[in-house]
């Protein structure tokens, strides 16, 4: 099936005219002219029939679409980036290898990566998004973040290092619309899937103590891909149930709330790598950054189930 894509030399410059909300200062970034970016940006304008920057006095201000478009965006060059980087420095000896959770990869990991870079920049991480199980010695792979998937490869080593937590996210104007006070509110309201997790609604009802839970349904949309369901959420589209590690800066941005807070799943975080390169100057450092960013991520503590987080 043929890709119904914007055109792609404009989305460079739409994230950086966007991070710095100028023209002039994005075209001298891009080492482009101030036309240059302007006409790149009305081409995307036109291709996608919104308006993307408001002009703002001197200044600009992004659009409402402006605001939805930008994270995908961020996401997708941060993908590209990391492919290419890997591509690009094939073996060299001081990289470190990781085969990472797709989704993990994009929302938790890749946003945390300037900071390793910042304390070890003779160390240079190059991603490969998998959630088949790692083959080491085949794949090239140095360690692997994998979601209680053992049994591990043998001679592996599992070293949990965040916990994850789970609970109901949505738009903060869909809470407000549809004022959710209770978990029992939920029964009413249309309720988002992925088909990568399809028990995430059954897994989180489990782990409640209202009663008011079992009339929630199973029903709703279904989205292909975890980060469709968010942005259906964040686009007011209904309420899904998502882990908080992945959804930390939706929250602290307010694109996203949790209305009764988050419960532990049961699942952790690991990093996998084999026996004898758990003492590898490269591996040691990787890992102690990683823990170090998890605790820093640390789950808040969940509010009680029958009441909404933060203030009514």
């Amino acid at each position: 099936m043929r890709r119904r894509l914007p055109p792609l030399k404009t989305l460079p410059s739409f994230e950086v005219a966007a991070r710095h909300l100028s023209f002039s200062t994005a075209a001298d970034e891009l080492h482009v002219t101030h036309g240059a970016i302007s006409r790149q940006m009305k081409s995307l304008e036109d291709h996608l029939g919104v308006r993307l920057f408001r002009r703002l006095g001197r200044g600009l201000e992004l659009t409402a679409a402006g605001a939805a478009l930008l994270p995908a965006v961020r996401t997708a060059l941060d993908v590209v980036e990391a492919g290419a980087r890997q591509v690009s420095d094939t073996g060299r000896p001081d990289a470190l290898v990781v085969s990472c959770l797709p989704t993990f990869m994009m929302r938790w990991l890749i946003p945390r990566l300037y900071d390793f870079k910042a304390h070890h920049s003779g160390l240079d991480v190059r991603l490969s998004a998998s959630s088949a199980p790692a083959v080491f010695g085949r794949d090239g792979v140095d360690v692997a973040i994998r979601l209680d998937a053992a049994p591990w490869p043998p001679d592996a080593v599992a070293i949990p290092f965040l916990e994850e937590a789970i609970g109901p996210v949505c738009s903060p104007a869909f809470a407000a619309r549809h004022r959710l006070r209770r978990p029992a509110d939920l029964a009413r309201l249309p309720l988002l899937h992925t088909d990568t997790r399809r028990e995430a609604w059954a897994d989180w009802i489990a782990r409640g103590d209202d009663p008011g839970l079992t009339a929630v349904s199973s029903g709703g949309t279904r989205f292909e891909h975890f980060y469709f369901m968010l942005e259906a959420a964040v686009g007011g589209l209904g309420v899904a149930v998502a882990p908080q590690p992945l959804v930390a800066e939706d929250l602290a941005l307010g694109r996203l709330v949790a209305p009764f807070g988050f419960v532990p799943s049961g699942r952790r975080y690991h990093l996998v790598c084999p026996q004898e390169a758990v003492g590898m100057h490269k591996v040691k450092t990787f890992r102690s950054w990683l823990v170090r960013a998890a605790t820093q991520q640390a789950s808040p503590r969940p509010p009680r189930r029958g009441r909404p987080a933060g203030p009514e």
